[in-house]
């Protein structure tokens, strides 16, 4: 039992509707007041009759009557206008500054029973997902209302690094998206190290050379770090030697190569092809913030991602090892992952910064003509009956999980309230 599930319990009048005090009058509740999580009483502006007096003011909540004193309230003139006090066991008479008795209600014996069962029933689910066997009794408009909120709040906080980027580039959002994008490249494993790259690497520099593909590639490679050595192939030659030129002129510095992660990666992830690969979208020259926001459906934004590594890499994953041919082109469950994880984010977040609406709805627009993602936590959404149909119900069951289910806070969401009230 906790003040939370309690709280639950007065705030959606879960109880008996005969409710008396440990004194035994009456008691209706005609406003259980207004919640909040600041200091002071749980509740406030309730209006309560109590035997034949009508009061108006503060709620407490409590597991424990004696909680009162435990939490010291009686030396805080905040909780003087508690006109109840609401507990599940009444283990202690509470007594304010002018000696007047509190009415306490004891729930240990007036709450409804059924939703303690269910309540008991959630926290001791041992299911990733606690009410997954009890979905099936949540109403479809129910579910959907929240799946679009679970969605959003999921763009929320993906928002949070996006503000952040901002920050550190000055309000520049072409740097911020450049970045970001970089990050999405290094697919998990290398996301760090890739945003590194981008940092020590401005956006400026490689758009002044992205006429020459070759001259991209050396900046990004050296800058990697992984030029340093020498080379048999022509290929990294030719790059080694450009980006001793550039970085001569530009007075550039290379990251460490230990920084690059390769075990237990796909050969196809492999830090090298995605460089490759990023150069190659940014000598596109056409994927950026702007070009995007004029964008007016998805099909051209596929488009804009359909590249592919420099023709070394179809028989590399490394330089100076050759390996059986197989293209690199960046697919399409890589590029439907940047699309989700970076490009919808900074649409949404560039239309709520702005109040740019149009920009919202692009994004809300791109995540539902994308397939979902694949994971195993999907997997399990999908034992319970729940099939994520695109990437816009893929990320509300994604955030929902991570926010909700994992930490079972059931009480804070629409389903859990649900399934409590059944």
């Amino acid at each position: 039992m906790n003040e939370d599930f309690l709280s639950f319990i007065w705030k959606y009048r879960l109880y008996n509707s005969d409710l008396k005090t440990t004194a035994g009058v009456p008691v209706t509740v005609i406003k259980p007041g207004e919640q909040h999580s600041n200091s002071g009483p749980d509740f406030f502006n309730a209006r309560i009759r109590i035997g034949e007096t009508l009061w108006a003011g503060n709620v407490e909540i409590h597991v424990l009557a004696s909680d009162w004193y435990r939490h010291r309230h009686q030396t805080d003139k905040a909780y003087n206008n508690v006109i109840l006090h609401v507990v599940y066991e009444a283990d202690s008479e509470i007594i304010i500054g002018d000696m007047t008795t509190v009415p306490t209600i004891a729930l240990i014996d007036q709450a409804n029973m059924s939703v303690l069962k269910n309540y008991r029933s959630l926290r001791t689910s041992r299911l990733n997902i606690p009410c997954g066997s009890q979905l099936q009794s949540v109403p479809e408009l129910i579910f959907n209302s929240w799946s679009d909120r679970m969605l959003v709040e999921r763009l929320e906080h993906k928002s949070i690094q996006i503000e952040l980027a901002l920050q550190v580039n000055r309000g520049d959002w072409e740097d911020a998206f450049y970045q970001l994008l970089a990050r999405n490249f290094g697919f998990h494993v290398n996301a760090g190290p890739f945003e590194m790259l981008a940092r020590c690497l401005p956006r400026n520099l490689l758009l002044r050379h992205a006429d020459q593909l070759h001259q991209v590639e050396a900046l990004v490679f050296g800058q990697s770090g992984l030029m340093d050595g020498i080379f048999k192939d022509e290929y990294p030659a030719l790059l080694q030697k450009e980006y001793h030129f550039l970085s001569r002129k530009y007075g550039l510095m290379p990251l460490d190569k230990h920084i690059w992660k390769l075990l237990r990666m796909r050969p196809a992830n492999f830090p090298t092809i995605r460089m490759s690969q990023f150069a190659k979208l940014i000598s596109a020259n056409d994927v950026s913030m702007q070009n995007l926001l004029l964008v007016p459906s998805t099909t051209p934004i596929l488009e804009k991602f359909n590249v592919s590594a420099s023709p070394y890499w179809n028989n590399h994953y490394l330089f100076d090892k050759p390996t059986r041919y197989k293209p690199a082109n960046l697919g399409e469950a890589s590029v439907n992952n940047i699309l989700i994880n970076t490009i919808a984010p900074f649409l949404f977040y560039y239309g709520r910064n702005k109040g740019t609406e149009s920009a919202c709805e692009q994004a809300f627009s791109l995540l539902r003509n994308l397939p979902s993602e694949k994971n195993h936590i999907l997997d399990e959404w999908m034992k319970h009956g729940v099939h994520a149909d695109s990437a816009y119900s893929g990320q509300a069951l994604l955030g929902l999980h991570k926010d909700y289910c994992s930490q079972k806070k059931c009480l804070n969401c629409s389903l859990g309230i649900t399934i409590l009230n059944k």
